[in-house]
């Protein structure tokens, strides 16, 4: 993503939008609740409007939502005056949900788009949404919005901006070469830096740089992958000890990668680098270092303190389904909780990068066929580590991913199928985001069996389902195959 200049009256014009939620909040004299499509964006979203709330006395119910189709559900089980959608197009509620209109409803979501064609009382709903301001909707995340609705509400709001920064990070609202953050983002960061909450410098971007031992944040990287390294802790305590760096201070207390000295961390960048430069990694040596987002106001050697590692601690959260840890993480709990969800993490973590072991020692648990490489209910998989893997797989180059990469699993009579596009064949015009499109179109697969987007997808089918999806799948790449390859040859 490139660069992303937003010119600052646009930025009063989001701030103004924004003030008339912040009112609207201020007035209320009842409790409210917090609709938020589960996503780490939304979690942070969803944190800064509640402790907001939480400061002018005003109770909150947040209810997270992982399928939109389970919305309608939840929705009749619940009854408050106002709601707060984070997340959502206006499309995916009921109509007859805007039918009662002494409801309040706020919308809350960057890419929000306003249709006037849809017959509903849009004077008495309020939005807040970087597309109806005409910015670039990868200029600031939810969690941006929330930030500026916050700012309205309590003058302590630059405290919100380490969480506002994860959001942008989770929409990798960052600039392609240099990876730093781009748009809105950036003036958060500023705002944030002014009150000596945010910290912004350069340095090794592995998890767990800020909370574990140097040779553990090894064992466990999972994105890159370290041949050799990566779920051997005694071959990474051995890497650490030839370069010569200490793996404990003065005080016996063990080191992580950010207390190195600018040349140990030099010695371990180009190694690191050389390692995978061996390996013929995919995955993009440059962005081995870059910029890392202190958070001050967060303990030392927390994964908190570290914007990117907070990110992943959600992102993990979100995956395992901790929806209830992440939040309360993210409203302040550095307790039992956060104790909980950390080990939950590196367990997690720790799974993942010997499952990728497992595949490197014998590659022929990924079968080739003709037109796609598959991975066939293998039982050193579960639902939550595959997508962790699956991008270890494709973007550290362990498997040649030339061909689709897809997983199948089988639990509980549902079979699920995580499908990965083929960066070579993106180049030649095949995208799975068309496929399953298509799929929908001719009504072979419904939207409600899908989760992902852009690269990745996971369909979740019933045993007939999953042979006619696979069926259909593979005559959709011989069919583009064939088409290639008949263009090339009439050239």
């Amino acid at each position: 993503m490139s660069s992303i200049e937003v010119p600052f009256d646009k930025i009063q014009s989001l701030k103004g939008e924004a003030s008339k939620i912040s009112e609207l909040l201020k007035n209320l004299e009842e409790n409210l609740v917090i609709i938020y499509r589960v996503n780490p964006d939304n979690l942070c979203a969803t944190g800064i409007l509640i402790s907001c709330l939480r400061e002018i006395g005003l109770g909150c119910h947040s209810i997270s939502i992982d399928n939109s189709s389970d919305l309608e559900e939840r929705l009749k089980k619940i009854n408050y005056s106002t709601h707060i959608f984070i997340g959502f197009q206006i499309k995916e509620l009921p109509s007859k949900f805007f039918k009662d209109e002494t409801k309040r409803i706020i919308f809350v979501d960057h890419k929000f788009s306003i249709d006037k064609r849809l017959k509903i009382p849009w004077e008495s709903i309020l939005t807040l949404s970087l597309k109806e301001l005409e910015i670039p909707v990868n200029a600031l995340s939810n969690a941006g919005l929330a930030y500026f609705i916050a700012e309205g509400i309590t003058e302590e709001y630059p405290k919100f901006s380490g969480l506002a920064l994860i959001g942008g990070l989770a929409n990798k609202q960052v600039d392609s070469k240099s990876q730093k953050l781009i748009g809105i983002n950036r003036f958060i960061l500023e705002e944030g830096k002014k009150e000596e909450i945010l910290k912004e410098t350069v340095g090794t971007r592995i998890y767990g740089r800020e909370s574990l031992p140097i040779h553990l944040a090894l064992k466990y990287s999972i994105n890159p992958y370290f041949p050799g390294l990566t779920g051997n802790e005694e071959a990474c305590t051995s890497f650490v000890s030839r370069l010569g760096i200490s793996m404990k201070d003065q005080d016996g207390n063990a080191r992580t990668i950010s207390s190195l000295t600018t040349e140990e961390t030099k010695k371990l960048y180009d190694r690191l680098i050389a390692l995978l430069v061996e390996q013929k990694s995919q995955f993009k040596t440059e962005s081995l270092i870059g910029p890392i987002y202190i958070i001050l106001t967060e303990t030392s050697k927390s994964q908190t303190r570290n914007a990117e590692e907070y990110l992943w601690l959600l992102d993990g959260a979100c995956r395992l389904r901790k929806y209830g840890l992440a939040l309360a993480v993210v409203l302040g709990d550095r307790t039992n909780i956060y104790d909980e969800l950390k080990r939950k993490m590196d367990n997690y973590h720790g799974n993942a990068a010997q499952i990728i072991e497992k595949i490197t020692q014998d590659i022929s648990i990924v079968d080739s066929k003709e037109h796609y490489k598959i991975i066939e209910n293998q039982d050193i998989f579960n639902l939550e580590s595959v997508p962790l893997v699956i991008k270890a797989l494709v973007e550290s180059n362990i498997i040649t991913v030339d061909k689709p990469l897809l997983l199948h699993l089988k639990e509980k009579n549902m079979n699920y199928l995580y499908m990965h596009d083929s960066p070579i064949q993106i180049q030649k015009g095949f995208q799975l985001y068309h496929v399953i499109q298509d799929f929908i179109k001719r009504k072979i697969l419904s939207e409600s069996s899908i989760k992902g987007e852009t690269d990745f997808f996971r369909l979740a089918l019933s045993d007939d389902d999953y042979l006619t999806i696979l069926e259909e799948f593979e005559k959709s790449l011989k069919y583009h195959h064939d088409g290639t390859k008949t263009d090339s040859t009439s050239k």
